[in-house]
């Protein structure tokens, strides 16, 4: 399962835009990670700057 590490993300949205599957979106001004669509490809864990994706 892929977590945002809100102490590391700065906001920069570099993950939304590389995810294929919709699973990544924006609620509240988070960013937020859909299990059920998430497929684990970790296009965005390599896309962050901030290595906020765990």
């Amino acid at each position: 399962m892929l977590k945002i590490n809100f102490e590391k993300c700065v906001g920069c949205r570099a993950c939304l835009s590389v995810c294929f599957f919709g699973a990544i979106s924006l609620k509240n001004r988070n960013l937020v990670i859909d299990q059920k669509k998430c497929k684990k490809c970790g296009r965005c864990v390599e896309i962050c700057p901030m290595a906020a994706i765990e």
